[in-house]
């Protein structure tokens, strides 16, 4: 057996132990492209083992995650900080090797997938950032050059986001991108002829890709050649299709769907063993292989080194420029970066709607900020996603900052996501809130991987108006409150708006949702003469309107486009009641706050504490503990102007003084 055989088959045995081992997981994808994963890391990908964050490296995706047991055989066995124990500790609690690949690029793992179809997605998003910095920082050298590989699967390419990203993809000439599609024709349920016909090679070039086809996944110097031709073409995605086969060397399962989610057992590995004349037991790995591999991580240090030189060049003859790189290699905010954003906050406006507000923030940041960008789902213009001055990003203008991402909500957020992890910008996806149902897994995948996306989602409630209930969100605000370490922020006038912005930017390891009005709403200063403190309101809730330093009788509790009606309501009691106001923009700031300014916020002496949002009720009871004292609307909506539809379910200021005076009179003896 060759050397390139032996550690192929090294990759595809240390794939089946580590699943044995936890008598859980997918070995059959891995035992098929063990051979592509080799070519890739071995032969054509540019990466430094011993520097997983050079900057400068090319980026895999295993977009089909569920063989994550190939990728850290692929890393430990390329010199990656993985222990051979950690292998055996497989889907086990907090190893370094989880069951799906969980993003941590210190130890070569770019994105999170599982979620079939994701990874496709993120690609696209991290070759947009290659063009854009390429384009921008490339000179009269090429400092900026790397390729953005992925392996992807049957199920991602079924999944629609994949469509929606290779249809964008091909649209925008992404050269840099180049996915090998591991074609088995099994999925969980049996054959392809069961739900996948098509053909995926046409599907491809209407797309606008370079479609390489009919490669054997087992001819390394097909794959190999097959990737180099692909990298040759700088105006397209490359979609590289190999033909492989589920369960590679199993007699019993090869070819078969009981190859891809269970282990294949001790009986079958022996019999496996037998097949593919492998004399070594589990975790063994023979010394030849280990030599074999042990020239990446050489190469990868020169490669770094030569880099850094090449860095240091750069430096000489264009200090300005990269001084501009450097803060976006180590992700870092320029000084003064917010000075225009603070001068606007200090000053009073007219009332506008907290989407107009967005959108001047997104203006007045992006002026000292070259790394915020983004766009929206073909709502550019009703999201205020544009930056002014800046033009559309596409194969004649690639270092334009508005990303079109036509009507595709979910290819959308994966790409977004994609651009966070690649590093270096800041991106920005907009839609109506009501639409977010439409990515919520990206939004999600977002929050689980810690990038720092932001989620624009206008039109946030009833108070749209006429388009009616298909687009008057109801359920999506509490919805997006319901995924852990999401910062949901539902700003209340421009000031809340700006502030909730800048949050956003500063907190790198969180993304954002900003919940933002259609309707125009007035400035809370504006109604009740008190001071936004900026700390106060980066606690997550502050008191916008009070009547007493005392304790109150009555708490109200509001966000968004409630709270100024809210306050007017308040002042209807004020005269009878010790009464306040508290405006909360963002739930998940406050509970992270100590209990004392909890208490002085929210006091639970206070008689009756009672919450106001045009949205369902789940989940203000945590505030005010009785289900009787929140205002919230628990039905669809109607089509007519937003004022009646928010008067007709009860968030106009005489609706909310009439509820208010029912639950005093069934509370407040």
């Amino acid at each position: 057996m060759d050397i390139v055989s032996k550690t192929i088959n090294t990759l595809r045995f240390l794939s089946i132990d580590q699943v044995n081992q936890a008598n859980s997981g997918h070995p059959g994808a891995p035992m098929g492209v063990a051979g592509i994963a080799y070519v890739l890391f071995k032969k054509m990908m540019k990466h430094n083992p011993k520097n997983p964050l050079f900057f400068n490296r090319d980026r895999f995706i295993l977009s089909n995650g569920h063989a994550s047991a190939l990728l850290y055989s692929t890393l430990f066995l390329s010199g990656y900080k993985y222990s051979i124990d950690d292998l055996k500790s497989f889907r086990q609690m907090n190893s370094k090797t989880p069951g799906h690949p969980e993003i941590n690029p210190s130890m070569g793992i770019e994105v999170t997938t599982g979620p079939l179809g994701q990874g496709f997605a993120n690609g696209v998003g991290m070759a947009i950032s290659e063009k854009i910095l390429s384009s921008k920082f490339n000179l009269d050298s090429e400092i900026i050059n790397h390729y953005i590989y992925s392996i992807v699967g049957d199920g991602d390419l079924q999944e629609g986001i994949s469509s929606e990203a290779a249809s964008l993809a091909g649209t925008l000439g992404l050269g840099k991108l180049i996915y090998i599609y591991d074609s088995n024709n099994i999925t969980i349920d049996g054959s392809n002829d069961l739900a996948f016909t098509e053909n995926v090679a046409q599907r491809f070039l209407a797309y606008g890709w370079e479609v390489i086809e009919n490669i054997d996944g087992n001819d390394i110097k097909a794959i190999e050649t097959s990737i180099t031709k692909a990298k040759n073409n700088l105006n397209q995605p490359s979609l590289i299709i190999a033909n492989t086969t589920i369960g590679y060397g199993s007699p019993n399962k090869s070819g078969k769907e009981t190859a891809h989610g269970e282990p294949l057992g001790e009986n079958e590995t022996e019999l496996t063993r037998k097949k593919l004349n492998w004399e070594y037991q589990a975790f063994e790995i023979p010394n030849e292989v280990v030599e074999h591999m042990s020239s990446i991580r050489k190469e990868g240090e020169i490669l770094e080194d030569n880099w850094n030189n090449e860095i240091s060049e750069y430096k000489a003859k264009h200090p300005d420029l990269h001084k501009e790189l450097n803060l976006l290699m180590n992700n870092k905010l320029p000084n003064g970066w917010a000075k225009e954003l603070d001068d606007v906050i200090k000053e009073n406006n007219e009332p506008e709607a907290t989407r107009a507000s967005s959108g001047l923030a997104i203006n007045m940041l992006s002026k000292s900020l070259f790394n915020l960008l983004g766009g929206s789902a073909d709502l550019t213009t009703s999201t205020n996603t544009n930056i002014n001055n800046s033009g559309n990003f596409s194969k004649k203008l690639p270092t334009g900052r508005n990303i079109k991402f036509g009507v595709r909500e979910h290819g959308m957020g994966g790409i977004i996501n994609g651009i966070a992890a690649h590093g270096s910008f800041i991106p920005f996806g907009g839609t109506f809130l009501i639409f977010s149902d439409y990515m919520r897994g990206s939004i999600r995948l977002s929050a689980l991987s810690g990038l720092n996306s932001i989620w624009i989602l206008t039109h946030d409630s009833i108070g749209l108006g006429e388009d009616g209930p298909t687009h008057q969100p109801i359920s999506q605000l509490m919805s997006l409150r319901g995924i852990p370490d999401l910062k949901v922020f539902r700003p209340a006038d421009r000031k809340e708006t700006l502030l909730s912005w800048k949050a956003a930017i500063t907190n790198k390891s969180n993304p954002s949702a900003m919940i933002l009005s259609r309707q125009a709403v007035p400035s809370l200063e504006s109604i009740t003469k008190l001071q936004l403190n900026e700390k106060d309101f980066l606690r997550g809730a502050y008191i916008c309107y009070k009547n007493s330093d005392s304790i109150p009788e009555i708490t109200f509790i509001s966000t968004g486009s409630e709270v100024a009606p809210t306050i007017e309501a308040a002042k209807h009691f004020s005269t009878q009641y010790k009464v306040r106001v508290v405006s909360m923009p963002c739930w998940e700031i406050f509970d992270e706050q100590n209990k004392e300014y909890q208490e002085e916020i929210i006091s639970k002496k206070s008689k009756l504490i009672i919450s106001i949002e045009a949205g369902i009720g789940l989940g203000w009871q945590k505030y005010t503990k009785n289900n009787d004292t929140i205002i919230s609307i628990d039905t669809f909506g109607k089509s007519a102007k937003g004022s009646e539809v928010l008067d007709k379910f009860g968030f106009s200021t005489d609706r909310i003084i009439d509820k208010t005076k029912k639950i005093i009179k069934n509370s407040i003896k």
